[in-house]
């Protein structure tokens, strides 16, 4: 048993069957693929995606269910504003 966001579909489907790319000839869809970066928390993580000079915060993943109650791990605010 599988306990995965990931659709089954892309899980068993052959390798390659997904990708967008061919190796070797990025395309225009490559070229704005967002910048994402991972801060760690005590008890997990939380993902931003760059947005211009700032980094949004673009989901939370942890094991303390207090952490998706805070104020500063809201998704959609700035990062910097959590300094």
């Amino acid at each position: 048993m599988l306990y995965t966001v990931r659709p089954l579909e892309r899980i068993y489907a052959a390798p390659g069957v997904f990708d967008q790319t061919k190796k070797g000839a990025p395309t225009a869809a490559a070229d704005n693929e967002p910048e994402y970066r991972e801060v760690l928390l005590p008890n997990g993580r939380i993902v931003t995606r760059r947005d211009g000079e700032n980094y949004v915060i673009e989901r939370v993943n942890s094991t303390d269910m207090l952490d998706y109650l805070k104020d500063e791990y809201v998704p959609g605010k700035s990062y910097r504003d959590m300094k």
